[in-house]
């Protein structure tokens, strides 16, 4: 998949679920010449795992805020002032590193550069995860050469033929080259926990999930008392909250974010998994579905559009779930159906459905378009 001497921009950022599929599509392309440009408060910033890309940008850039915080309000005053600075930075930055494609992967950061490159006549193309596209997909779309999406509602949205199904794509560091470890008692001595329990992963996306966090310390008693293990993923600014008696528990790993370095890495821990609780982030889904794991999925009910929930009602579909609505959580449902998932022996049937709903060539989709828009 390599482009001798091509210099490839891509842009997005803000959450996990838009900086994970710029470096998968960098890391697929192997690319000598290749730049990154996010936001200064978005994830992207924080986190050191950058290292693919010879060069990083970081515009001064949010999206608009749809609340009325005094904060807020300003930020939207100044909103204005930030785009066209943004804009004009976009365009400087092609113009020293002259890309032959500028590719969008979503998020408040990532509309700049693709405007400033559809003005500058640079091939362009947007991997859009969702199951409804995003803003910047939305007003773009028109100018926009190829847009790469997962799920085939979005051809009723967008009506244009450069709509390609490609499928999200998946971190290469999901792949496995060892075969002497395969199934998730290795997995789960690896990881040094229990090997005769079974094991729920918890995931609230890459900032963790509140919500989520909280049903599970009020009803912990359930967990203990049907001998289940728990790794939660948490998310970095919900660490503080979690009480005493859940951070002494044995029976639970608590992870502020699960990342590529060490022991820990989320390939080893979806693998030790039994089941995943996870909300309903498109990547999130794709990385369950390409590891054919079994899930439960509570989507995040205030998502842009509702993405989040049509997302997850499309995999229920294919029977590769069960979806479980937030304010439903405590009417004990999610407890319900977890002892159904264990106690009737359906975490089979569900790995199954699950992997059949993946796109394992997506990532090599999505570089094969993106190949044919390099001149």
């Amino acid at each position: 998949m390599k482009n001798k001497d091509n210099t490839i921009l891509i842009a997005g950022g803000g959450t996990g679920g838009h900086l994970f599929p710029a470096l998968a599509i960098v890391r697929a392309l192997n690319e000598k010449n290749t730049i990154y440009v996010g936001s200064k408060f978005g994830i992207e910033s924080k986190l050191n795992i950058l290292n693919d890309f010879d060069k990083k940008y970081f515009l001064d850039i949010t999206g608009i805020q749809r609340n009325f915080s005094l904060k807020s309000i300003l930020n939207n005053l100044i909103f204005p002032y930030k785009f066209i600075k943004s804009y004009f930075i976009s365009r400087k930055i092609i113009k020293i590193h002259q890309p032959k494609i500028i590719i969008g992967t979503g998020g408040y950061c990532s509309g700049l550069p693709l405007l400033a490159g559809i003005h500058m006549g640079v091939p362009t193309l947007i991997q859009d995860q969702n199951s409804v596209p995003g803003l910047i997909t939305r007003k773009l779309y028109n100018k926009i050469n190829t847009i790469c999406v997962a799920y085939n509602n979005v051809k009723n949205i967008i009506k244009n033929k450069n709509v390609i199904i490609t499928g999200n794509p998946v971190n290469p560091n999901l792949y496995s080259t060892d075969s002497s470890i395969d199934s998730k008692n290795d997995f789960k001595k690896e990881l040094g926990i229990d090997e005769n329990k079974k094991t729920i992963l918890f995931l609230g996306g890459s900032q963790g999930a509140q919500a989520i966090n909280n049903h599970i310390y009020n009803n912990i008693n359930f967990y203990l008392k049907n001998n289940y293990q728990i790794i939660l993923q948490c998310g970095e600014k919900n660490y503080n909250s979690i009480p005493d008696d859940i951070i002494k528990e044995k029976n639970i790993i608590i992870k502020k974010f699960i990342n590529e370095e060490g022991k820990w890495n989320m390939y080893k821990t979806y693998k030790a998994a039994d089941l995943v609780i996870a909300r309903a982030g498109a990547l999130t889904i794709s990385e369950l579905t390409f590891l054919g794991k079994a899930m439960i999925l509570i989507p995040y009910k205030y998502a842009a559009d509702n993405h989040q929930e049509i997302n997850a009602d499309s995999i229920e579909k294919k029977k590769a779930c069960f979806v479980i609505h937030e304010d439903k959580l405590k009417k004990g449902i999610l407890e319900k159906t977890i002892n159904d998932i264990f106690n009737n022996n359906k975490i089979k049937y569900l790995e199954k459905k699950s992997l059949s709903a993946a796109f394992p060539e997506a990532t090599l989709n999505i570089c094969n378009e993106i190949n044919k828009l390099i001149i």
